[in-house]
């Protein structure tokens, strides 16, 4: 006999809450096989395809395009040919694949009949709520959700006595108003999350960066491979965080622990047109000049084209931010929960530089490290930025150790 099957919204990375669906790639009444991509889902800064453990035929598809789906509630349920084997009596983990990083959920099961109801252990709610309730006290558990699939939404909390919602973002006349979506809805709330928990602190610097373009075209020579200037200061950054590896460290706001990381997840900012992503060179402190310049070339490709695997934006532990690339000499990034540092580098551009005495043009560029002061302070900070502009003004030997 055939019966339903619900397919639940999959964990795609590191805990996430919730997903949005992007794009229906099925529609109601289509038949699929397993492993056929159903659904795209944006979460953590990608656009991920979802595919379904099931083959049969799409009954239902629980959301529309731009709905936010919470982790463990169902994305589709399928008609499929044959009931499961019948299961043992009480409540067994289960979960989509073998991936540890798959959430699990609980199976209530019947004796002697197949496990069909499918549930979560925590009310549906998105992180903005979830915060609002904590600081009100509430009980997400006691609140009827009146959002799709029963989520509990803001207007839920203000019916069920909350009185912390903020007021109206206006009271203008006109102007129009645009939700966040996807990517840049999950940047917010990432980006508000930082400002909010880590106690940052900035340093600045200028470096004089005239022989590191010198010595870009002996390095593409060599190579056969164009070589950036931003691939190069990357390289010498890893140099850095060698010396300082205190920078190269996650906080864990739970625990009240730094976690410090031999190797180098470098993560490095990448405008695209669906908003910032983070794509990351795992283990650069492997990589020579040439691998660095590579891999940065596939990542920020991938990004764009929208092709980049989900992956390759996960465990980072230091992120690069380019400002440069949009012709800014620099500015004060947002760390990058939950590391602990992240650096910006500006546009290289000749201007007047004192040297031996006397003004004469030098290609010069600015760094700025957002620090998480929980995790260090300003002596290793500024050694850190320190090392990184002594390297791009005597860059040889540390590139040649490529």
């Amino acid at each position: 006999m055939p019966m339903i099957r619900d397919f639940l919204m999959p964990d795609l990375g590191e805990g996430l809450t919730e997903g949005e669906i992007n794009r229906w790639l099925v529609a109601e009444g289509d038949v699929v096989v397993v492993d056929q991509p159903i659904a795209e889902i944006t979460t953590e800064k990608a656009v991920v395809e979802v595919p379904t453990p099931f083959a049969g035929r799409v009954a239902i598809l629980h959301g529309a395009e731009g709905e936010t789906i919470t982790v463990g509630k169902p994305l589709v349920s399928i008609e499929v040919a044959a009931a499961p084997a019948t299961e043992p009596s009480g409540n067994v983990l289960v979960g989509y694949g073998t991936s540890e990083s798959v959430p699990r959920v609980r199976r209530h099961a019947t004796p002697g009949r197949p496990a069909t109801t499918l549930t979560v252990e925590t009310p549906p709610a998105s992180p903005l709520v979830r915060r609002l309730a904590a600081a009100l006290g509430m009980d997400l558990g006691a609140i009827a959700g009146t959002g799709p699939g029963g989520m509990v939404t803001q207007a839920d909390l203000e019916r069920a006595g909350g009185t912390a919602a903020p007021p109206p973002a206006s009271a203008i006349a006109g102007g129009t108003r645009i939700p966040l979506t996807g990517i840049d809805r999950i940047s917010a709330e990432r980006l508000t999350r930082s400002h909010r928990d880590a106690p940052d602190a900035a340093a600045w610097l200028t470096a004089d960066a005239t022989r590191l373009v010198a010595i870009r075209p002996e390095l593409e020579a060599s190579s056969a491979l164009r070589v950036t200037p931003f691939a190069l200061i990357l390289c010498l950054c890893v140099r850095a965080l060698q010396e300082f590896p205190r920078l190269n460290a996650h906080f864990d706001t739970q625990a009240n622990d730094i976690i410090i990381f031999e190797a180098i997840h470098l993560g490095v900012a990448v405008q695209t047109d669906r908003g910032l992503v983070v794509a990351v060179i795992r283990d650069a402190q492997r990589r020579s000049t040439e691998e660095m310049s590579r891999e940065l070339t596939r990542l920020a490709n991938a990004a764009r084209d929208g092709s980049i695997d989900a992956a390759d934006l996960r465990g980072s532990t230091f992120t690069v931010s380019n400002f440069g690339a949009f012709g800014v000499d620099g500015g004060t990034a947002i760390i990058n929960p939950p590391e602990a540092a992240i650096l910006g580098v500006g546009q290289i551009a000749t201007r007047p530089w004192v040297v031996g005495g006397a003004v004469v043009p030098r290609s010069l560029v600015e760094l700025s490290l957002a620090f998480d002061h929980r995790v260090a302070d300003g002596g290793i900070a500024g050694g850190f930025i320190r090392k990184v502009a002594d390297l791009i003004e005597a860059p040889d030997e540390a590139l040649a150790s490529d």
